[in-house]
């Protein structure tokens, strides 16, 4: 099944759309798409905009052909934009009879950006992002979803994911699955050290973090990397940004790691991640060196109803590894969505 493909049998699937989507928004979509890559894209059945006050909040949405088994509703990581996940990922899921949903967080894909600089990857409080995803999940997803609803998340998506169902509640999710979520990082002591020094000061705050900037696909080469051992994939970000310059970011800001910290600590905090009632499958990378792996083991024993499977020879991005690391991660989705959806 091709990507044009997906986006037929509107009169049997139409149902399956929010009702204020029944025209993209132009302005939503892709400016254009990698040549290497348009095979195996699958462009969205439609792209729009979510308001949250003046921030406009890009998401899309994919529907399968035939009665989907249901939707799941991705949630990326830090830089990371919903063409990362239509690459692949989305085709995946289609394949697999489900409906998809992907949102922008705010300040990242096609999202209104909170800075004047473009390339800032920037937030004041993770409180926000938070609100930005209870909004999406209670005007968009919940009322027009085809259920059971899943959500696939990954690192800081994962983390904002716990939170939140930490502080509303399970619905509307039937289970989700979080990949190398950010629940404690490899140089956290050191990050902590150098914000220790640094006054909270906006000024300061809307400034990269050192020996990070605007970016540069020079300043990350594929060897050496600590997202994948697979190049191709390491350079969908790459190929992305040159094609669409508005999907573009570079480093965090000293502000956005100053909340990054003090929200894994809100979120890890006694009694919060026992909050959690909803069968979730913890993916930890063991060659992770970004999110410390070492952590997942003691979250997902804190959880009512989690599931831990480690992926031996998978760093940071599970999802943009090789194939063999790649079939290991969809054979525990799979098993997960057995038993959670309907037969396709």
């Amino acid at each position: 099944m091709n990507g044009k493909e997906s986006g037929t049998n509107d009169g049997q699937n139409a149902k399956f759309l929010p009702p204020d989507m029944t025209e993209s928004d132009p302005s939503a979509a892709p400016a254009a798409v990698p040549a290497d890559l348009a095979l195996t894209y699958r462009p969205a059945d439609r792209y729009t905009f979510l308001s949250a006050g003046p921030t406009r909040l890009r998401h899309a949405w994919w529907k399968p052909l035939g009665r989907p088994r249901g939707t799941v509703v991705i949630l990326p990581g830090r830089v990371e934009f919903i063409e990362k996940y239509a690459t692949e990922v989305v085709g995946d899921l289609l394949d697999r009879g489900f409906a998809v949903a992907a949102f922008d967080w705010r300040g990242q894909g096609l999202s209104d950006r909170p800075l004047a600089d473009h390339d800032k990857g920037h937030i004041d409080h993770f409180e926000t992002y938070l609100a930005d995803l209870r909004l999406f999940l209670d005007t968009v997803v919940a009322p027009h979803a085809p259920r059971p609803i899943l959500a696939l998340c990954h690192s800081m998506g994962g983390h904002l994911f716990l939170r939140s169902l930490a502080l509303h509640g399970s619905a509307p999710f039937t289970a989700g699955v979080v990949t190398a979520p950010m629940t404690a990082l490899t140089q956290q002591t050191m990050l902590r050290s150098v914000l220790h020094l640094t006054p909270p000061l906006r000024v300061i705050d809307e400034c990269y973090l050192y020996g990070t900037g605007p970016f540069d696909p020079a300043r990350y080469p594929f060897k050496g990397n600590v997202l994948t051992h697979d190049e191709r994939r390491f350079r969908f970000t790459a190929q992305w940004f040159a094609s669409d310059p508005r999907l573009a970011l570079g480093g965090p800001t000293l502000g956005w790691c100053r909340q990054a910290l003090r929200s894994m600590t809100v979120g890890s905090a006694p009694g919060v991640l026992e909050r959690i009632d909803l069968p979730l499958l913890l993916v930890s990378a063991a060659d992770d060196t970004l999110v410390n792996p070492a952590s997942h083991g003691p979250v997902a024993a804190r959880l009512r109803h989690g599931k831990l499977v480690t992926i031996t020879g998978a760093r940071h991005e599970v999802l943009m590894e090789t194939d063999d690391v790649r079939a290991r991660f969809w054979e525990a989705f799979d098993r997960l969505t057995k038993e959670v959806c309907s037969p396709s």
